[in-house]
């Protein structure tokens, strides 16, 4: 009786627009939930190509939209690597080895091997197990509170994050010490890796079943490092056309999924952010489908509203965290950058915004490049793409990197100290270049409305 009560009061404290949300998503997954038990979500050959309106599979499988980087430009980059960051290349290898051999470390639980076979529904802290064929979805089911166990160690873990570093090994091979001294070394294992854990996953988490789809933030990070991944691997001779039609079968029914179940409530954060980012993304990749222009135009449109509602004028994240403030700056950051990649422009008022954000970034940076934790200490993260193994969470310092390049900072540039490996991979050759050359510097006094702009040499300080 307390609950129902309970949960009255709270609909008589929502706007109506939100009530009606919350209240269509209710109905919609008790539904769903019974349905499911007789029809498990699957996407036949010819509803795939029914839905994205190709003629043949073929026209899926090879067709490609602009990303950070082009694969055909591999050498190039991977030279580039060698000569700005060495020591990445012998770190990226170790660390994929450690991936390939199933030994994760997260959520601080120290260097784990998980067995031959991941389970994708276990906490291995606890020994907990979800049921992969229970319905979770807009339940409570999966956070219990009369055990130890955690729903973020398989959540974390099926985020996929890992999948950067295995293609980045991948593209590295050829120049790791290693390579040289044991010619054998198999360089195709990495691609292996990725196919083996992305058809596991797959087989093992059926759409909207088990404890992998009950959050959809983390579906849409998923979703983001399974495209990041196969930009590494896709010309690999190991991703066959089968694996590949799976493979985007699977985000398309992510992009479904994240569409139906997007985390929009009285309160927005970076749940809601997470969501439409990767709305961006897989609009991008199916941009030329009916429900691919879907999730791009509510990706962008919510992007945007977004940057008002979460966002101060100032600059700061909504959300008084600074963890929180990292993530959702790399979320808008990443996001509006795909999107200059395609062609696809924001207004001014938003970039303003968002120089703001990096702004607060280098105002709160501390002496030694390390940031104060101040708010909720989330570590979250959209994709880590530099020291997988061995990063410092707290050195938010690459965003600086990209800022200073996006918007001609000095100050950016002073105080990130570097091209930082992340931004390298954000803004490729082209942001490098930039950030090595002239950049201008702004020194500001907000109190005093002080504004200084003073030509720096292009050497940098």
């Amino acid at each position: 009786m307390k609950d129902i009560v309970k949960k009255m009061n709270t609909a008589r404290s929502m706007p109506p627009k939100v009530l009606m949300v919350c209240a269509i998503k209710f109905t919609k997954r008790r539904i769903r939930r019974y349905t499911l038990k007789f029809h498990p979500i699957k996407l036949s050959d010819n509803n795939f190509l029914k839905a994205t309106g190709y003629k043949t599979i073929d026209e899926i499988l090879n067709r490609r939209s602009p990303f950070f980087f082009n694969p055909n430009d591999k050498d190039k980059i991977v030279e580039t690597i060698r000569n700005e960051y060495p020591e990445s290349i012998e770190q990226t290898i170790n660390d994929a080895d450690e991936i390939c051999n199933h030994i994760f470390d997260l959520l601080g639980s120290g260097k784990v091997k998980l067995g031959e076979e991941i389970d994708w529904h276990l906490d291995f802290k606890s020994g907990f197990r979800w049921n992969p064929r229970t319905y979770y979805l807009g339940t409570r089911k999966h956070v219990t509170l009369d055990d130890d166990s955690d729903v973020k160690i398989p959540w974390e873990l099926s985020r996929c994050q890992h999948f950067v570093t295995l293609g980045k090994a991948y593209w590295y091979i050829k120049e790791s010490k290693m390579q040289n001294e044991k010619s054998k070394i198999d360089g195709e294992k990495y691609a292996r890796e990725f196919v083996n854990q992305i058809s596991d996953w797959i087989d093992a988490n059926p759409v909207e079943l088990g404890v992998n789809w009950a959050c959809t933030m983390d579906v849409a990070i998923r979703a983001v490092n399974w495209l990041w991944g196969y930009h590494f691997f896709c010309d690999s001779p190991s991703l066959t056309n089968e694996f590949k039609l799976k493979f985007f079968k699977s985000l398309f029914l992510h992009g479904r999924h994240i569409i139906n179940n997007l985390e929009f409530g009285q309160i927005r954060g970076n749940h809601y952010l997470s969501d439409i980012a990767s709305l961006v993304y897989l609009g991008i990749l199916f941009h030329e489908t009916k429900e691919g222009q879907k999730w791009l135009e509510k990706g962008l449109s919510a992007l945007k509203e977004e940057m008002k509602v979460q966002v101060y004028p100032d600059g700061v994240n909504c959300e008084g965290s600074i963890s929180y403030h990292r993530l959702v700056t790399e979320l808008f950051l990443s996001t509006t950058l795909i999107c200059i990649k395609n062609g696809l422009t924001s207004p001014q008022w938003y970039m303003t915004r968002l120089e703001k954000m990096i702004e607060f970034v280098m105002y709160y940076t501390k002496p030694d490049g390390t940031a104060p934790q101040l708010g909720d200490n989330d570590d979250g993260r959209l994709h880590i793409l530099s020291n997988y193994g061995n990063r410092n969470r707290l050195d938010h310092r690459y965003l600086l990197s990209v800022g200073a390049v996006m918007f001609k900072r000095g100050d950016f540039k002073e105080t990130a100290g570097e091209f930082h490996e992340e931004a390298f991979w954000l803004l490729g050759e082209g942001g490098l270049s930039i950030y090595k050359g002239s950049i201008d510097y702004y020194m500001k006094e907000y109190e005093g409305e002080i504004y200084a702009n003073i030509r720096r040499s292009g050497k940098g300080s």
